[in-house]
């Protein structure tokens, strides 16, 4: 490797790195979404206190998906070294992210210089280095670095380009020592990125494909020789697969309609058809008026209804029989259709999850670009010019992004953006109310919930968040209405069991109060607020030994609860236990330093014992 070239290389992937942090610097501050809430901010194993075995354990392998405990490991260290400060989680994506960048330069690099490549192999840096930068700021991978939770996406990818990296670097070195450890290397890896995310299921069959095509250039008497080997990797992609659907029948899954669901199985793999080809064109013109959080995209009912259904088969169809075609003679460009296609295979198939969702592009991008990148540098004879259209490609796209980051700093921000992009749909308007309630904007937020009940009368969340502000505009019984219709909706939805107890709680029905509590936290054992306010209608009814009870429950299943600590205090105070309700008001204020009842609570109590 020359070693001025390589400095010049590092360089362009560097400015592209830091280039990236300023234009995602608006998206930090943006708002926790969809499943942020279950796996992080409602999640009690990641809220570790200690770096112990237990907890670390808990935090893997017992947080709501069980099969990534890498990914759930880095958001509970996440939690132990910043709390739920949300520009330390958004930032670490995007440090994952930059990871990603330098790891595509080096896998482009690799694989560039492998023997079926040998006409790029000239040009193999400088070629890795600008498919590293226009992918690190490409518009579509917005969604993966700002979702908090796609973290589990990215880390799967970094863990996957690594497992590439290694299988490549090991393949192309002569040192037998180092071929081992680059092997083990890529193994350790490749488990790494499946307890990240079941999309790495993926990575026996390309590594296998990536031998095939850069190393063996299509032997057929390989293939024949290795044929065990790829039905082994088959036969692990299809059991991955499987745990990923859930261990259900998979034959039921494509017959049957879902329970409960707005489309088949089966009409999902028909959408997915259109759904692919919408990534495709996002990915060449990733316009930030076309990006969307939330897609309202209807149902694909059979290949003529809509006709794009099939249009868009053949659209696939073509492209991969392009590929096949091109094999021999544009190896990496048949390749890189090959791994677009196959990385969306899990997420675009029969498996019942969301419609559409941009960041499930982020793996199935990375070889596209390099590839598209490569073929300019080999195809226009005039290297400036190629050059000159990356910069220009990379300064458009980083623009984009930078706009598209800016819809992400807020919340209202960007559920208007969902609802200017998918007006018929209910959820935005729901989750922009939402967004206005925690401003206090309770009128907007209140007509918004009734537009999101108009389009679908049995919404049960928009009833809940309708009665929810209700009860905070003192409309009781109304509110207590709508948060019994959001339970005969959904009779596990313990919040609105927590709020209609508020509610009595407001009344002075201690009674009622702590019988909703009660059904509240048989469906959510683990729901702090809950047993907080459960302590509350104790207090207030005389039972101080259960109020303390809980107020403690509630501390243990979140250490930073600073409310709790003040309330329990207050529940010792009144049992005479002064000097232990002053440590519980210090260690409120501890939490929040401008928490000023605690403050007023604990010299209140220092009075009390100098008079002792």
């Amino acid at each position: 490797m020359n070693i001025r070239n390589s400095s010049y290389e590092f360089l362009i992937v560097a400015t592209a790195a830091i280039l990236a942090i300023f234009i995602y610097a608006g998206a930090l501050p943006g708002p926790f979404v969809f499943d942020d809430e279950g796996n992080i901010t409602d999640n009690i194993h990641i809220r570790m206190t200690s770096l112990s075995w237990d907890q670390l354990y808990a935090a893997a392998f017992k947080s709501p998906i069980s099969s990534r405990p890498v990914a759930n490991l880095s958001l509970a260290l996440n939690y132990y070294f910043n709390g739920y400060n949300i520009v330390g989680f958004r930032f670490i994506n995007l440090l994952i992210h930059i990871t990603n960048g330098f790891l595509l330069y080096a896998l482009a690099r690799a694989t560039l210089q492998t023997p079926a490549m040998a006409a790029y192999r000239a040009k193999a840096g400088l070629a890795a280095a600008f498919a590293a930068g226009v992918w690190l700021v490409h518009p579509l991978h917005t969604q993966s670095v700002a979702y908090i939770v796609q973290r589990m996406t990215s880390m799967a990818v970094m863990f996957y380009l690594l497992s590439m990296l290694c299988y490549a670097k090991a393949r192309l070195t002569t040192s037998i020592g180092t071929r081992a450890a680059l092997f083990a290397g890529c193994g350790l890896a490749g488990l790494l990125a499946l307890g990240s995310k079941e999309i790495a299921a993926t990575l026996p069959a390309f590594l296998l494909l990536y031998e095939w095509y850069f190393f063996r250039i299509f032997d057929r008497s390989w293939l024949r020789r290795f044929l065990p080997g790829i039905a082994i990797a088959g036969v692990l992609t299809i059991v991955i697969c499987l745990v990923f659907i859930g261990g259900r029948n998979p034959f039921d899954q494509i017959l049957s309609p879902y329970a409960g669901g707005d489309f088949s199985a089966w009409q999902r793999v028909l959408t997915q058809l259109r759904v692919v080809c919408v990534y495709l064109s996002l990915l060449l013109w990733p316009e930030p008026a076309r990006l969307n959080l939330d897609y309202d995209f209807p149902a694909s009912n059979s290949l003529l209804a809509p006709p794009s259904t099939l249009v868009a088969l053949l659209v696939i169809a073509a492209l991969i029989l392009l590929s096949l075609r091109l094999a021999r003679r544009e190896p990496l460009l048949s390749y890189a259709i090959l791994w677009f296609f196959g990385n969306l295979v899990i997420e675009s198939s029969v498996i019942r999850l969301e419609l559409v969702f941009e960041h499930r592009t982020y793996l199935p991008s990375v070889m596209p670009v390099i590839a598209f990148v490569a073929f300019l540098f080999r195809r226009v004879r005039l290297k400036w010019m190629t050059i000159g259209v990356l910069l220009v490609v990379a300064a458009g796209w980083a623009e984009w992004t930078y706009q598209r980051s800016l819809v992400w700093s807020d919340a209202v921000t960007l559920w208007r953006d969902c609802i200017a992009k998918s007006p018929l749909k209910p959820r935005p308007y729901n989750n922009l109310g939402v967004a206005l309630v925690e401003k206090g904007r309770l009128a907007e937020s209140e007509s918004l919930f009734q537009k999101a009940i108009e389009l679908q009368p049995k919404y049960g969340d928009a009833l809940y968040n309708l009665g929810y502000v209700m009860i905070r505009s003192g409309r009781m019984e109304e509110g207590i209405r709508q948060l019994l219709e959001a339970i005969r909706l959904e009779p596990k939805n313990y919040m609105a069991h927590n709020n209609i107890g508020i509610a009595y709680l407001l009344q002075e029905d201690y009674p009622q109060a702590i019988r909703h509590f009660q059904e509240a936290l048989r469906l959510k054992p683990n729901f702090e607020t809950t047993h907080n306010n459960l302590g509350v209608a104790l207090k207030n009814q005389g039972d101080l030994e259960g109020a303390a009870r809980e107020f403690s429950e509630a501390i243990r299943l979140k250490p930073d609860y600073a409310e709790a600590y003040n309330n329990l205090g207050q529940t010792l105070k009144e049992q005479g236990r002064l000097a232990e309700a002053a440590n519980h008001f210090r260690r409120a204020l501890l939490i929040n330093p401008g928490y000023e009842t605690a403050r007023q609570n604990l010299e209140e109590v220092a009075a009390l014992m100098r008079k002792d």
